[in-house]
């Protein structure tokens, strides 16, 4: 007696498993980011906005670095030069074109941010003496952010021998009484496909390729942002 045969062969088979597992893995991304808000509706129109520190610096030989504001606990790493900078840089640049809001900005001197908090005090210390510096300067609300990676990558958009690496955390704090009504991190270090098949969607759509520190760090802005109280 003949044997029938398939009509879908072996290859066939297995093309149609890998289209069925992309599009499963497609709608199964692994979140990177955290964006928090309070339960309340709060109403602002003036941000005094404090300039990224780089958190590194303040631990030393230490990878964990505990946030002054809200006392979680990051891993820290390199961070290139100018990325507090560029990172206080584009959050500005995404306020002036996405909101109303009126924005007073403080730059400080080179190393001189460990004034307002450091990692020996309490965080209820930290949010205190940055709603003392809201209020001086006439804000609602003080945003604040800390850089905790900034790793440029090795190698070129195809091809890479070590990716880049990003972590930063923002606040936003209320000076009439130091609470926290919106916090964000974003922490990433890019996979290839072969190492996090769940990041497909987001390996996709940066175009398939692998982003210096810079890009990294702006596409977590933008995911950061979605979610910023509306002027």
């Amino acid at each position: 007696m003949l044997e029938k045969k398939s009509i879908i062969n072996r290859p066939t088979a297995r093309l149609s498993y890998i289209l069925c597992m992309v599009v499963l893995l497609y709608g199964c991304q692994t979140p990177v980011y955290v964006s928090e808000a309070t339960s309340e509706q709060v109403k602002f129109k003036k941000i005094l906005v404090l300039p990224f520190n780089d958190a590194a610096k303040k631990s030393g030989d230490n990878m964990d670095n505990r946030c002054p504001v809200c006392g979680q606990v990051f891993m820290s790493g390199e961070v290139a030069d100018g990325a507090a900078k560029f990172l206080t840089d584009q959050s500005l640049a995404w306020f002036k074109e996405h909101t109303d809001y009126d924005l007073v900005f403080e730059r400080f001197r080179e190393g001189s941010p460990s004034a307002l908090y450091s990692a020996n005090q309490t965080t209820v210390a930290a949010k205190k003496a940055l709603a003392e510096r809201g209020r001086e300067r006439g804000a609602e609300v003080v945003l604040v952010g800390f850089v905790y990676r900034f790793k440029e990558r090795i190698g070129k958009g195809y091809g890479v021998e070590s990716p880049a690496s990003v972590a930063f955390a923002m606040h936003l704090i209320r000076v009439t009484d130091g609470r926290t009504i919106w916090s964000a991190h974003f922490e990433e270090t890019q996979k290839s496909l072969g190492d996090n098949l769940f990041q497909l969607g987001s390996f996709l759509s940066r175009g398939g390729r692998w982003l210096t520190a810079e890009e990294l760090a702006l596409s977590g802005l933008e995911k950061i942002f979605e979610k910023f109280p509306k002027s």
